[in-house]
């Protein structure tokens, strides 16, 4: 008992260390903790806005313009896909496109449709950006959409004609801002022309058949 109590008795030396390791672990918990507080504000202040995503992708369509007869139509494709697969969600646009047939179609064939989609669609801008002429891309401002989206308003400065109006809609996916649709002059959307167009293909043809006229239309582009 005696030898128990001797130990449990420690001398002031042992209590002083005792108490400033405490303290000091005490500190570093604090830091660590304010640390922590730091980054996730600086995560939050980093955040990219939909007006930036939309700034970036025109940043990249304005440079296949100026180097559009170095490049030619493959390697304008090269340049602007990865920018387009990240900029929008190709498969949730398809989804909207297909409706119902979405829901029927395998998981094969979703996979099919949404690789044919963004073929056909990474073809097509590279066709249509060929050449620069003095054009310029301007944001005019960002506004709330419809259900928990929101809208980016932007120009296109053509030298001598009258400036082009394009609006995208952006929608948040696991915490990053993606354009789901195009919407031109003010009014016409371009998801909407599609689920025209492919309804009664889907309809006639099926998921499969989609897939392969959209692929025919990308080889298509590839020639021109």
């Amino acid at each position: 008992m005696k030898k128990l109590t001797a130990i449990l008795r420690l001398s002031p030396s042992v209590k002083v260390r005792k108490f400033w390791f405490n303290k000091l672990a005490a500190v570093i918990a604090v830091a660590i903790l304010l640390a922590g507080l730091s980054a996730a504000r600086n995560v939050a202040l980093a955040e990219t806005t939909p007006r930036q995503v939309v700034e970036k992708y025109h940043a990249v369509l304005l440079s296949l313009m100026k180097e559009a007869d170095s490049l030619k139509i493959k390697g304008r494709y090269a340049r602007l896909e990865p920018t387009f697969v990240k900029t929008f969600n190709l498969a949730f646009m398809m989804k909207i496109v297909a409706g119902s047939r979405w829901r029927k179609a395998s998981t094969e064939h979703k996979k099919l449709l949404v690789s044919a989609f963004k073929r056909m669609s990474v073809w097509t801008y590279a066709s249509r950006f060929d050449d620069f002429s003095g054009e310029r891309f301007e944001t005019v401002g960002q506004r709330d959409g419809p259900r928990k989206t929101t809208i980016v308003d932007t120009l296109i400065h053509r030298p001598n004609k009258s400036a082009v109006k394009l609006s995208y809609l952006l929608r948040k996916f696991d915490g990053e801002w993606r354009i789901i649709d195009v919407i031109l002059g003010g009014g016409i959307s371009e998801l909407a022309l599609r689920h025209s167009e492919y309804r009664s293909i889907l309809k006639r043809k099926g998921a499969d058949g989609l897939a392969k006229i959209l692929n025919k239309k990308a080889d298509e582009l590839i020639g021109k």
